[in-house]
């Protein structure tokens, strides 16, 4: 469970900023919020706090394992002036693991980990088990283990914590395993919807030998007029069944557009069947499946799910169920959370009389004009009344991070073209 996320010097997100997930007015007795919503305008730097997690996972993953010897570290920091470029950037997390807080984090510039640490705290308490300064290691007496061949297994380019994963260290693995576990998931272009079938085809196949008719119950439960989903006759599956019995050692792989498209969705019309190929469903009912087949993968492991822009091809109605899922403790028992980026106003609102967001789920972008810097902040910095019309002061802008528009700037712009009779202006 997710604590909290840092990050600085990444994209458009220059100074450090943090999003945190502490409940704030006792609300609800979990450690940290389930949902974290995160507004803002176009442009504003939204989709940058979701790619600097998807960058920290990535690394934490990958470092080791695919980072090339030698290679550059494939970092993005901030480009709009001459220092942050030349400066390390750095990312980190507080998540809880079996009753205990980890702090986790790494520093990287753009040939090497400039800084790595991680520290314990059982029963509130601190304990270090290690901090790295490029590659000099100091390790606490709570990192037991084959620490110092880990050490030897490491790279300058390449994270301490991936290394021991590598080497399957007692305690380094665990940690490893829940920060890479997380899922992210992009917007609604062709490149993920293509993925999205493939992942839901596998997943729902899984399902469905497991006794559990999980895509047929998503999309029917959507309204969505499709009933079920299956691999298209005489092709070939890629997967075998879970020896465990567990959906989520299922790991797709080599999964491509060809598998996607081999999808069929199942419609009823008139007690008839009809099985429709997947390039002529619509792209809201793709989302949707991707959508709400990873949230149940996300909270049968307990890992949290990051979605930019969810309101892509989704209806709000359908926006606010999937939350609705994290949200209920019964549902969601392993603290499962999702944190998701959308320019969806309604959001803020009530939709069947009931509040969609509580105060301390909802996060505002905003970039300095002057600077090109963006800012995270909470609306928890207003100091919200329960039950505020939250959307409309959002909209009013009594929060920022909405455009600001000059009032004619559009129609200005027409007339540039245009001439008095209507008449096109050459340039």
């Amino acid at each position: 469970m997710l604590l909290s996320f840092r990050v600085a010097n990444h994209g458009s997100l220059r100074e450090p900023q943090e999003l945190n997930f502490a409940p704030t007015y006792g609300e609800d007795d979990r450690p940290a919020v389930p949902v974290v919503a995160i507004f803002g305008a176009n442009a504003s730097g939204k989709s940058t706090v979701v790619d600097a997690f998807e960058y920290f996972r990535r690394a934490v993953r990958d470092s080791q394992a695919r980072w090339l010897p030698g290679a550059p570290v494939p970092r993005r920091p901030f480009l709009l002036d001459h220092e942050s470029r030349h400066e390390p950037s750095s990312y980190g997390v507080d998540l809880l693991l079996e009753g205990v807080r980890y702090v986790y984090g790494f520093s990287v510039t753009d040939t090497e980990v400039a800084e790595e640490w991680l520290y314990a705290y059982p029963k509130g308490r601190k304990r270090v088990l290690f901090e790295r300064d490029r590659m000099a290691m100091t390790y606490g007496a709570t990192l037991t283990g084959e620490r110092v061949a880990v050490e030897r297994l490491m790279r300058p380019n390449s994270l301490y914590v991936s290394a021991g994963a590598q080497s399957s260290h007692g305690q380094l693995t665990p940690v490893w395993e829940a920060m890479k576990g997380s899922f992210v998931v992009g917007d609604g272009s062709r490149q993920a919807l293509a993925e999205a079938g493939a992942v839901a085809t596998v997943m729902y196949e899984t399902f469905a030998q497991l006794g559990l008719p999980l895509g047929a119950d998503v999309l029917a439960a959507a309204d969505l007029g499709v009933h079920g989903i299956r691999r298209a006759a005489g092709v070939n599956k890629r997967f075998k069944a879970p020896q465990s019995g567990r959906p989520d050692d299922y790991v797709p792989k080599g999964l491509t557009d060809a598998a996607a498209q081999s999808m069929e969705f199942i419609h009823r019309v008139g007690g008839d069947e009809f099985a429709l190929p997947a390039d002529v469903e619509s792209a809201g009912t793709k989302t949707w499946l991707h959508m709400a087949t990873t949230a149940v993968m996300a909270i049968l492991n307990g890992t949290s799910m990051w979605v930019d822009e969810i309101d892509v091809s989704l209806h709000p109605l359908l926006t606010a169920k999937l939350l609705t899922l994290f949200r209920n403790p019964e549902l969601n028992p392993l603290g499962a959370q999702l944190v998701f980026t959308t320019h969806d106003a309604s959001l803020l609102g009530t939709m069947l009389g009931d509040q969609v967001l509580r105060r301390d789920q909802v996060w505002f972008v905003e970039k300095d004009a002057g600077t090109g810097a963006s800012t995270l902040y909470p609306l928890t910095d207003f100091k919200p009344r329960k039950g505020e019309n939250f959307e409309r002061r959002y909209l009013a802008g009594s929060y920022g991070a909405v455009p600001l528009l000059p009032e004619t700037a559009f129609e200005d712009m027409l007339k540039k073209y245009w001439g008095a009779h209507g008449e096109v202006v050459s340039a």
